[in-house]
């Protein structure tokens, strides 16, 4: 199974300076910015639209809007939600017109590694749980690749938001465009469904 890409991102205040010289006209800076975000914003696309092609087509078509919207944006404001928010409404307009062609399954595009859902009314995102709050890998992973698609598609992406892109609550609400505390009871409710879904299989 293949890996994340790895983090070629410049930092925050590169990213700042580069926003700003593509604000002033600059297609160098423009360029650099995109083949940093390139593989990830694919990755992210493909995870929505589960198509090789049309991931790639809605990717590259983001960032031309990313381009054509660049004045509206605040450099001082974090660059990726906003980014992942173009990207998003891209791939919800296409699949309202096209729906879903899954060519490329769940388990091609998840990593082999251990994924904390903690169990009860907590929230995630806090110190890490204890071995009955871990999906291990092999078997159990297996089954939680397929309880993971059998979600909502609003639960799936936010799961996927939180644990593969690895946002924070603020990101996730910038992305989407909904209040954090919606994001908090999303994946809340998401890992709920989730634990039931894998109940057949604990233990």
């Amino acid at each position: 199974m293949t890996a994340s890409p790895p983090d070629r991102r410049p930092s925050r205040d590169d990213e700042k300076e580069l926003l700003k010289r593509i604000c002033a006209g600059d297609m160098e800076s423009y360029g650099i910015l995109v083949e940093s975000y390139r593989e990830r914003l694919y990755c992210a696309a493909l995870r929505l639209v589960r198509n090789h092609d049309d991931a790639r087509d809605l990717s590259q078509e983001a960032f031309v809007r990313f381009f054509q919207k660049i004045s509206r944006f605040d450099p001082n404001r974090p660059f990726y939600p906003w980014l992942y928010r173009i990207l998003h409404n891209l791939c919800v307009d296409h699949l309202r017109r096209h729906g879903t062609q899954r060519q490329v399954s769940l388990e091609t595009m998840l990593e082999e590694r251990h994924v904390q859902f903690e169990e009860g009314t907590s929230m995630p995102g806090d110190e890490p749980g204890d071995a009955r709050d871990t999906i291990h890998a092999g078997e159990m992973a297996g089954h939680l690749r397929s309880a993971i698609e059998e979600l909502k598609p609003e639960f799936r992406e936010i799961v996927m938001m939180y644990h593969m892109e690895e946002l924070s609550y603020k990101d996730i609400a910038e992305a989407l465009d909904i209040p954090i505390g919606t994001v908090m009871s999303r994946l809340f409710h998401a890992r709920k469904a989730l634990a039931k879904l894998m109940e057949p299989h604990r233990g």
